[in-house]
Formats: C-alpha cells, sequence, structure tokens
C-alpha cells in the first residue's frame, strides 16, 4: 500500500516503546511503504522507534530485512499512525517481516533529558506550589528547557539545584501507567492541564509526588539520571523558560549510576531467571495443594488478575527479543500446569458442579463515543478567553434583520444582505426589526451584549454559535460555527486587539506561532482588520513539493531568528520555477484567511447604548472549522470532511 495523506490516520500502530522504554530490538511487518518520496516512507504494525513530540527528538537507528536495510533519520505521530522516515538501501515490500534496531546511546541520553526535565518541574511545583509548566523541549534543536507559567525568580537557581539533585540521589523509583479519564476521576488525580483527546492516556509518577500526564520515555529511577546544573532563566513569549544541562557521563559518574540502579531495579531478565522464578512457582502450588487449599482460592492465588501467574507473565517484556518465543512457550506450559493442578484438587464446595467465575475478571466494556472535534475546538478555545477575563455568552442563531445587519451599520444595500447570501426565514415582517434570518455571523451579539448590561462596561464577552451562508467548497461550509469576541471600555486602543490575537496564536498554535494582519473594510469596524496564519500543510510556502520539509526545517529556525515565514520560505525555496510545483489546493498562496477583526465602529456603540465619545472596544470573529484546521498535524485540506460522518475519519480525534 502506498502512503497518502489521507489513508496514512487509518493505519495504527502499536507503541512498543510505552510498555518497556528499554526495549532496543524488536520485530514487526510492513504494512505501507512509500518510495516515491525525497525520504522513503514506512509504516509498521508496531515500532519501538519513539516519534518525536512532548520536546523529545525522535530515535534514529535501522528496520532490516534479508534483502535491504532501511536508515531511520525521523519518525513522527499522526493520529496513531508512526510514520518513519529514512533511506533505503536495497528492497522492501508490505508484508515483509523486519528486524527494529534503535540507536540505544541516543534513547538512552534523550531519556535522560526528559527525565531531568520532569524533575525539574517537579522540584519548581515545590518550590512554588502555585506554578506548573506549560511546554518544554528536551533535546530538540539542542534545545533543554521547561517554560513555566509563571515567574521563576533567579535568586532561587541554587535551591532549584540542590532540591533537583537530591531527588537524584534518593534514587526514587519512576512509573508510567495507561489510564482512562474514569480512572483519574476515581482516583482523584489531580492534573495541570487536561490529557489529549486523541491519544491513549499515560501519566507518569515520580516516587510519591503527584503524578504527571506524559507520552515520552524515561529511566526507570532518578538515581539513573546525571546530575543536573541550572544554565539561566529568560522570559519568553508570557512565559519563564527554565534552561537546564546534564552532567556529561564520565566513568566515575557512570559508576554511581549503575550502584544505584542495582540497588532499586532488575535489569533485562535472562530465561535462566524465568525459569528459576517459574521453579519457584510449582513449588510454591505443590505445597498450597498438600495444604487443601480450595479451588476458589488456588485460582484467586495464582490466576486471577494480580495472581502470581500474571505478575510473573509481566515479566516477558524483559526478555531479550530473540528469547521471547521460548519465554511465552514456557509460560504457557506454566499456565497449563496450573490449571490441570487447580482442577484435580479438593472440590471448592458442596456444590462443586457450579460453573466457576472470577469476580476479578475485567468485564467487557461498552463502546462509548467522544465529542466531536469542533465541539473539542470549541471546548478549547472557551477555556483559552475565560484565563483572560472573558465570560462566555449565547445569542439566537435565529434572529431578526436588524441585530445580525442593521445595528451593525450595514446598509439596506449591502451585499451581505442579498438573498444570495443570506438564508432569509419565511415569516412575517416586523415593522422594526425587519426580516428573520439564519444568522451571517455571531456579531448579532454585540449590540444584544451592550443591551443587556444597560450601557454599564466593563465587557469582555465570547459568543460561540452555529452560522450560515451560502458558500461550499474546500474551505467554506452552508453551515460552520464561528467564535465572537467583543471587549468595551474605557481607553480600548488597537494595541489591546493585537495582544489578544497574539494571545491566542500562541495558546492554540503553540510557542512561536506566527500570523500576521492586513488592512480591510468591515462596515461594524473601523478600522479593519484581516487576520491570516500561516499553512501548515504546505508550512507557508503555497506549493507541496520536495522543498516541504526543508521549509518546515527552515521556518522552525525562522521563529528562533524572529523571522516569517515569508522570508524563510524565500531562502529556501530560491526561484525553482512555479510550473514544476504542485499548488496547495487549501491554502493557495502559503498564508490562510482566519476572520476578521477591529476597532467597535461608533455608530455600533451608538445602536447599544454605549456614548462613543467615553467607550472605545475591539471585536473580532472567526470560523471554528477554519481555525481548527490550521493546527499543525491534522493536514485536513477539505473542511466539509468533518461533517461527512465518516466514522473511520471521526474516530481519529
Amino acid at each position: 500500500m502506498v502512503i497518502t495523506e489521507k489513508n496514512k490516520f487509518n493505519m495504527k500502530t502499536k507503541l512498543l516503546y510505552l510498555e518497556n522504554s528499554y526495549q532496543k530490538e524488536a520485530s514487526a511487518k510492513i504494512v505501507a511503504i512509500n518510495t516515491e518520496t525525497p525520504q522513503v516512507e514506512i509504516i509498521l504494525d508496531k515500532t519501538i522507534f519513539y516519534p518525536q513530540g512532548g520536546g523529545q527528538p525522535a530515535d534514529t537507528g535501522t528496520i532490516s530485512t534479508k534483502t535491504g536495510i532501511f536508515i531511520v533519520s525521523h519518525v513522527s505521530y499522526n493520529d496513531g499512525s508512526i510514520l518513519h522516515k529514512g533511506k533505503l538501501e536495497g528492497s522492501m515490500n508490505v508484508g515483509d517481516e523486519v528486524s527494529l534496531k534503535i540507536d540505544w546511546e541516543t534513547r538512552y541520553h534523550n531519556m535522560m533529558l526528559h527525565t531531568a526535565g520532569h524533575i525539574l518541574d517537579q522540584v519548581i511545583k515545590n518550590v512554588d506550589n502555585k506554578n506548573y509548566g506549560v511546554d518544554g523541549d528536551h533535546g530538540i534543536g539542542k534545545r533543554t528547557f521547561v517554560a513555566f507559567k509563571l515567574p521563576v525568580n533567579e535568586s532561587l537557581i541554587e535551591k532549584i539545584e540542590n532540591e533537583a539533585n537530591s531527588i537524584i540521589n534518593k534514587n526514587l523509583k519512576i512509573t508510567a501507567e495507561m489510564v482512562s479519564e474514569k480512572e483519574i476521576k476515581e482516583r482523584k488525580i489531580k492534573l495541570q492541564f487536561e490529557l489529549p483527546k486523541n491519544k491513549d492516556l499515560r501519566i507518569l509518577g515520580i516516587g510519591s509526588y503527584s503524578p504527571m500526564p506524559d507520552g515520552g520515555t524515561h529511566l526507570k529511577t532518578t538515581g539513573e539520571c546525571s546530575k543536573i546544573s541550572i544554565t539561566g532563566i529568560q522570559e519568553k513569549k508570557g512565559q519563564w523558560r527554565v534552561n537546564y544541562s546534564i552532567e556529561k557521563p564520565n566513568k566515575e559518574t557512570n559508576e554511581k549510576v549503575k550502584e544505584r540502579k542495582s540497588d532499586s531495579i532488575d535489569n533485562d531478565l535472562s530465561i535462566n531467571e524465568l525459569k528459576q522464578k517459574i521453579a519457584d512457582i510449582k513449588s510454591q502450588i505443590n505445597s498450597d495443594l498438600n495444604e487443601n487449599l480450595t479451588k476458589e482460592k488456588l485460582r484467586i492465588k495464582y490466576l486471577a488478575k494480580k495472581g502470581l501467574f500474571n505478575n510473573l507473565a509481566k515479566n516477558i517484556s524483559q526478555i531479550e527479543v530473540s528469547k521471547k518465543k521460548e519465554a511465552g512457550q514456557i509460560l504457557n506450559e506454566l499456565k497449563t500446569e496450573i490449571t490441570q493442578n487447580i482442577e484435580k484438587s479438593a472440590p471448592t464446595s458442596n456444590n462443586s458442579q457450579k460453573k466457576w467465575i472470577d469476580l476479578t475478571a475485567p468485564g467487557i466494556k461498552p463502546k462509548t463515543g467522544h465529542m466531536h472535534p469542533v465541539s473539542q475546538a470549541m471546548e478549547e478555545i472557551t477555556q483559552i478567553f475565560e484565563r483572560i477575563g472573558f465570560s462566555r455568552s449565547r445569542y439566537p442563531e435565529v434572529d431578526w434583520d436588524w441585530y445580525v445587519f442593521e445595528s451593525l451599520n450595514m446598509p439596506k444595500n449591502h451585499p451581505a444582505r442579498d438573498e444570495w447570501e443570506t438564508f432569509f426565514i419565511d415569516a412575517p415582517i416586523n415593522p422594526k426589526m425587519g426580516k428573520i434570518v439564519l444568522t451571517t455571523h455571531t456579531s448579532n451579539g454585540q449590540v444584544r451584549e451592550m443591551e443587556r448590561l444597560g450601557g454599564k462596561p466593563p465587557i469582555r464577552m465570547i459568543n460561540i454559535a452555529r452560522c450560515y451562508r451560502r458558500q461550499q467548497d474546500t474551505t467554506h461550509t452552508q453551515m460552520f460555527h464561528q467564535f465572537e469576541g467583543l471587549v468595551i471600555d474605557k481607553g480600548i486602543n488597537i494595541q489591546h486587539l493585537k495582544g489578544t490575537l497574539d494571545y491566542f496564536a500562541e495558546q492554540f498554535y503553540g510557542p512561536g506561532t506566527k500570523s500576521r494582519i492586513r488592512p480591510f473594510h468591515f462596515q461594524f469596524t473601523e478600522p479593519s482588520l484581516e487576520v491570516d496564519f500561516s499553512c501548515h500543510i504546505c508550512h507557508g510556502t503555497g506549493f507541496l513539493d520536495e522543498k516541504t520539509d526543508k521549509v518546515k526545517k527552515v521556518n522552525c529556525e525562522a521563529r528562533e531568528a524572529g523571522l516569517g515565514h515569508g522570508e524563510a520560505r524565500e531562502g529556501a525555496l530560491g526561484h525553482a520555477p512555479e510550473d514544476r510545483r504542485q499548488k496547495c489546493k487549501f491554502c493557495k498562496s502559503g498564508w490562510h484567511e482566519v476572520g476578521g477583526a477591529g476597532m467597535v465602529h461608533p455608530n455600533v456603540l451608538k445602536a447599544g447604548g454605549f456614548n462613543p465619545d467615553i467607550y472605545t472596544g475591539f471585536a473580532f470573529g472567526w470560523g471554528v472549522e477554519r481555525t481548527y484546521t490550521l493546527k499543525e498535524g491534522l493536514n485536513i485540506d477539505d473542511i466539509r470532511l468533518l461533517y461527512s460522518g465518516d466514522l473511520k475519519f471521526l474516530e481519529q480525534f
């Protein structure tokens, strides 16, 4: 199967690194391969290669068969599919059994950096329980930092270092477990931020400290980590970055780490050690049989979910890859022998003919759904604006012409009021309010909010609702959702608007996100602006070709240098003929319009009962779907897919 942007999301990969971060080799099967791209792309049914994300760099290594070797240079996560990119020497085909081997020295160093970042995060929570980490890099682009929501005082550097290295010396156990949302609630686990909806839920625990969400690879104990040093604290885009490094291992530090490891954790389990543990269980069950224990007690002790057999079977992940088949056969023989011995034992009770039921066995979980991706986006947008004092409001989706157009300074001959642009309701016309329409935007809530407050500011409103327009193509649907922001008070100016736009971009798309504003004209704002974001599909180039990956890398470097996507891509693409490159059908130019904004027009303030000589304000209105599809990694090039009803598509979110 050839890998395409549309089908690669349907091929799920089992993530072996979540089960055992120390697994260096594995076998797998190729489910898709693409040799038509500059870098060959391979998707496997399972993998030990960690995809870049969460601040941790991707693994490197090799994938090999008898007919070829694939040198893995980058790995990425695509909603369940793990995409391996690199150079193929020889040949490989779909269905081939392959051997995986990661560059262990690089992986182990990345694990150290990632664990060090979590230790640092915990220490700063200990120093200031109101502060928490919001971002971090643990080796990507040779950057190592943890970014915090609140300021971190430089005078505390020495204290933070000492406490971090104290946690390392305590050699605390590090645990990672997969959990459900229900389990998080039942166990009353408090997390600083919400876990992602499109991935399995996983939490990391350091000793007895509160668990935190994580999807990366980690050490087994803090004692394996090298000494941490704080290299500086800097404020960047409203966050406080605590930069750190770890001591480069030498002979002395390696000996200390080995000593700490041997104190608390087992090394990889050998076949001989497994056989010894099996012999111990056999000896124990023979002893229990001689004591005439009931069948129920024997089953619970040996075969229940937390019984001796299942506890031993969990260790198979520590077995060397080449010996796992043998280990599996030995464990199956043990289970058969235990079952037979239990059946030969004394009856459970007088009613021995009754079928035994293991009440500790997990039940069959019913299939449950999740929120639609658009609903998820609306929840995220609401939370972002609530953090800066906005209140969520809701106003009619079927409203009078006066609120939708007239009160917003739009004359009767305005093109938007034409029936070819707007859906009008066949209903009696109100002498004052006019016709009833399906709202073309959420701006009808502006004057309604002003009326609700009776001309008394301040107003910080966010209104999210359905809107309707007679447009249908890859970037428009006849029904869509829009979020409307409105701020009115004394002294509000365009700088407040720009700051709000930048804040949303950083929070919704991630630190370093670039946007641009252009002069425009709207009847209800003066001055008016159009707001654009760079396209994530073509990375701001406007084209899809072999240079896309290069431009993406240049754009990342440009963010750090303070350059825009336009300046970056000009240098990366040079003057290659445009007729040789495929245009991006989603943006067509490298930038994608997300909506309009501007300062509230004085006539609109008057319509809402506010004095424009005393109060000013700004407003913005953006489509939820179009804003959401700009998120990196989604690669949705047709907005109509969101409402297709295709479960294979919707289950990815």
